[in-house]
C-alpha cells in the first residue's frame, strides 16, 4: 500500500466544489428545530458527563451538531429529536475517542465492540446498566428509539452500527503503520468508517417512515443508497483534510487519491470532488429508474410511496446538507487536535 507523507505539515486549501458542481444543484432545506437540537446535544453529552473539560464542551457546541441535522434530517418529527439528537452526540463523541493513538486503541477493541452491541437489543428488551459512560448514554438513546421501530428497522441499523464499530479497529491499524489504503479498498470500507450508514438508517426513524423491505433490498434503491454515502463521505475528506493532518490521520481519501495520482493535495480534492460529482450522476440515474419501479409495484401503499419519496428526499439533503454545515462547523474550520472524548472510562469498564 502507498505510504502518506502529509502528516508533518497542516496546509491552506480551497475546499469548496468548483461552480456547476452537482452537488451545487440539490436542494438546500432547514428544520425549524435547529435551536433545539442544539440544546438536546450539550444536555446529552452534560447528562452522561460524556466531556472532561470546558473547552471541549466549547468545541462541541461550535461544532453545530443541531444545524447538521437540521440541514440532513429537515422533516424530523419534534417527538423524535431527543433521541436523534443523543445519537448523533455518541457519534462524534466515539469518533474522537477512537482518533486517539492507533496502537492502544487496538487493545480491548472486540470487547468494546461487544458492549455497543449489547446496548442495542432487537427483540425489545431493555439493555443493561453497564459503568461506561458512553455504552450507558447509547442503551439511552435505543431505549427512546428502537421501541417506535420494526423489527426488521432494527435490526438494519443494528448491522450499520456493527460495520461502524469494526472500521475503528481498521483506521487506527493504518495510523499505527503510518499507512494510506490504496484508493479502491478505501473506497469501499469508507462507506463503514464515516458512519454514514446509521445516518441513513435514521432518515426513517426522523420521519416515521420505514420504506418496505422488497424496495429496500432493490438494485435502484441500493445503488442510490451507496452514491449518497459515497458522496458524503468524500466531502468529508475534503472538508475535515486539515483537522485530520493535525492529529496525523492517515486514512483519508484525499490523502488515498494524492498518493495514488503522485500528485499535491489541490489536485487530489479536485479529483475527490470529481468522484462526488459522478456519483451525484448515478444517484439520479438510479433515482429514475426506482421511480419506474415503484410505479410498477402494485402493492405499495400510498404510505410507503411517501416512505420512499422521503428517504430518496432525505438522502438529497444529506449530499447537500453535509456540505453546507460542514463548510462553518467549528470542527473543521481550524486544524486543532483537540478530541470531543479522551477519558477511557468512556468506553472502558476497568
Amino acid at each position: 500500500m502507498p505510504s502518506s507523507d502529509f502528516s508533518c505539515a497542516v496546509p491552506e486549501l480551497e475546499i469548496l466544489p468548483p461552480p456547476g458542481h452537482p452537488i451545487l444543484a440539490l436542494p438546500v432545506r432547514v428544520s425549524p428545530h435547529a435551536a433545539r437540537l442544539e440544546e438536546l446535544i450539550l444536555d446529552w453529552a452534560d447528562t452522561y458527563e460524556l466531556l472532561e473539560t470546558a473547552r471541549q464542551r466549547e468545541r462541541l457546541a461550535g461544532t453545530h451538531l443541531g444545524e447538521l441535522i437540521a440541514r440532513t434530517f429537515p422533516f424530523v418529527r419534534e417527538d423524535r429529536l431527543e433521541p436523534l439528537a443523543g445519537w448523533f452526540t455518541w457519534a462524534f463523541v466515539i469518533d474522537d475517542w477512537y482518533d486517539g493513538p492507533g496502537g492502544g486503541l487496538l487493545d480491548g477493541h472486540e470487547r468494546r465492540l461487544s458492549q455497543v452491541l449489547d446496548a442495542l437489543p432487537v427483540d425489545g428488551r431493555r439493555p443493561a446498566t453497564h459503568p461506561a459512560a458512553l455504552v450507558r448514554q447509547l442503551a439511552a438513546v435505543w431505549t427512546r428509539m428502537a421501541d417506535r421501530q420494526s423489527v426488521q428497522w432494527r435490526l438494519r441499523f443494528v448491522d450499520c452500527m456493527a460495520a461502524f464499530m469494526e472500521s475503528f479497529a481498521y483506521e487506527a491499524v493504518n495510523r499505527r503503520a503510518e499507512t494510506t489504503p490504496g484508493v479502491v479498498s478505501y473506497a469501499q470500507l469508507r462507506r463503514q468508517s464515516g458512519g454514514i450508514t446509521p445516518c441513513l438508517c435514521l432518515l426513517e426513524y426522523a420521519a416515521g417512515l420505514e420504506v418496505p423491505g422488497l424496495i429496500r433490498r432493490s438494485d435502484p434503491f441500493q445503488r442510490m443508497f451507496n452514491c449518497a454515502a459515497d458522496a458524503v463521505v468524500w466531502v468529508n475528506d475534503v472538508v475535515s483534510l486539515r483537522k485530520e493532518l493535525a492529529i496525523g490521520e492517515v486514512t483519508n481519501g484525499v490523502l488515498a487519491l494524492a498518493a495514488e495520482r503522485c500528485c499535491g493535495l489541490q489536485e487530489a480534492v479536485a479529483a475527490a470532488y470529481g468522484r462526488v460529482a459522478r456519483v451525484i450522476d448515478e444517484f439520479h440515474t438510479a433515482e429514475g429508474e426506482l421511480a419506474r419501479l415503484c410505479m410498477d409495484w402494485r402493492g405499495l401503499a400510498d404510505r410507503d410511496q411517501r416512505a420512499v419519496r422521503s428517504f430518496v428526499d432525505g438522502m438529497k439533503c444529506w449530499m447537500r446538507g453535509n456540505l453546507d454545515w460542514s463548510l462553518h462547523s467549528e470542527r473543521y474550520r481550524q486544524a486543532d487536535p483537540l478530541r470531543l472524548g479522551t477519558a477511557p472510562t468512556l468506553l472502558n469498564s476497568e
